[in-house]
């Protein structure tokens, strides 16, 4: 292990120390509840509208086509302007869709479509946003915490994860999908303003000022040619592909077979919340004890586990359970597939290389939501989610077995 992965892995709360990611954190945690409400009501609001699987897979599909075609430029754009500019571009208009969201509900104009057409708006920018949010938590706190930024950036989602759809599940039952929608916008002005708050204490070395097509391509050979990059890539396109679509397909799963279209949704999606939380917290120790290539490894197995688990629960107790065990895995899979990447990339090409990566579940995911949306719709969601849980298991071992060096990275 090189000296800047040794002290990487740090203490998992270590990045706290830095000012600037504290505003970021606090910040960040409110919106992010915000915008999981958001999800878990705009889900439960197309199935109630339609009563299709489909449907659901084609929102979710809307929202990643533009991360699919865009991404690799967006990360030429990350590297080469101030990342805290393009988050506060990015989320003033990710909070005024919100808001444009919550106006058609309220006036009862809403329709399918036009989810649909803020869907693929809302993608647009967080092809930007999101590789801009990765790149960033270094350049808050340096190369020596930035394994503690991605651990808590990762708890702090998942944080969020929790309290977005018990908060939903509430206002849901109570007051309607508008106020989810409504609150998901306000929450925006926290995260405005921690940006505003906070000063890059180690700046970007920036890409330059080749075309920005030359760019895009020298990102996309240098990680072809990485013998790391390529193999975590490539597992991180196959969970996206296969196993992130389980939340797709919850909403579907609480009302058919949990028959709780309202409680079942928001216990599981918070369930899920919880097992990510814990994950985060344990991260640091199972790292230092087992190594992330291990971490990574077992978790691509754990995740289909969990998938098959829920695909065959009839109680929502059980599915709980799978959705806490399908939560802890997740995170402990994609933080470490994150760290040995931006403990690899060198900073010239973090934001190329990172907007590949969150093109794994920005393009990937919603694109695969489409196929996987259609089939629960015809087979049904139990024997989709079992399909699914093998052959994210099956390919991911592949790939594992191809480059076993992945298994040894400490």
């Amino acid at each position: 292990m090189t000296s800047m992965a040794h002290a990487a892995q740090g203490r998992t709360f270590s990045a706290l120390r830095h000012s600037n990611f504290r505003w970021y954190f606090c910040g960040q945690l409110i919106s992010i509840s915000g915008s999981w409400m958001q999800a878990l009501a705009q889900g439960w609001l197309v199935f109630q509208i339609t009563r299709s699987e489909l449907a659901l897979g084609i929102v979710a599909g809307a929202a990643g086509i533009p991360s699919l075609f865009l991404s690799p430029f967006a990360g030429v754009v990350v590297d080469r302007f101030p990342r805290r500019t393009i988050l506060l571009v990015t989320q003033t208009i990710q909070m005024v869709l919100a808001f444009v969201l919550a106006a058609l509900v309220f006036s009862e104009m809403v329709q399918v479509w036009h989810i649909v057409l803020l869907a693929f708006l809302m993608g647009l920018t967080k092809c930007v946003d999101a590789p801009a949010r990765q790149a960033f938590i270094k350049d808050m706190v340096g190369p020596e915490d930035m394994s503690s930024g991605i651990t808590l950036n990762s708890i702090m989602v998942n944080g969020g994860r929790v309290f977005g759809p018990t908060l939903a599940g509430i206002l849901l039952a109570s007051i309607g999908a508008g106020w989810c929608f409504l609150f998901n916008g306000v929450t925006f002005l926290a995260v405005l303003v921690s940006l505003y708050m906070i000063h890059e204490t180690y700046p970007a070395v920036g890409a330059g000022k080749g075309s920005a097509l030359g760019q895009m391509r020298e990102g996309l050979g240098f990680s072809r040619q990485h013998q790391t990059i390529l193999p975590l890539l490539l597992l991180a396109a196959v969970g996206a592909i296969f196993a992130s679509n389980t939340i797709t397909l919850l909403p579907a799963f609480a009302d058919v077979v949990m028959h709780a279209p309202v409680n079942g949704l928001s216990l599981l999606s918070a369930s899920q919340g919880v097992g990510a939380i814990l994950a985060g917290l344990l991260l640091t120790p199972l790292v230092n004890r087992f190594g992330h290539g291990h971490i990574v490894s077992i978790m691509m197995l754990a995740w289909s586990v969990s998938i098959i688990m829920l695909a065959n629960s009839t109680l929502l107790s059980l599915a709980m359970v799978c959705m806490g065990l399908f939560g802890f895995s997740l995170v402990l899979f994609f933080v470490n597939v994150n760290t040995m990447i931006q403990l690899e990339v060198p900073d010239a090409y973090r934001g190329r290389v990172m907007s590949l990566f969150t093109l794994t579940f920005l393009g990937l995911t919603p694109l695969s939501a489409l196929v996987i949306g259609a089939a629960a719709n015809g087979i049904g969601t139990p024997i989709t989610l079992t399909m699914m849980g093998l052959l994210n298991g099956s390919l991911g071992l592949v790939i594992l077995l191809r480059w076993r060096a992945v298994w040894r990275i400490a």
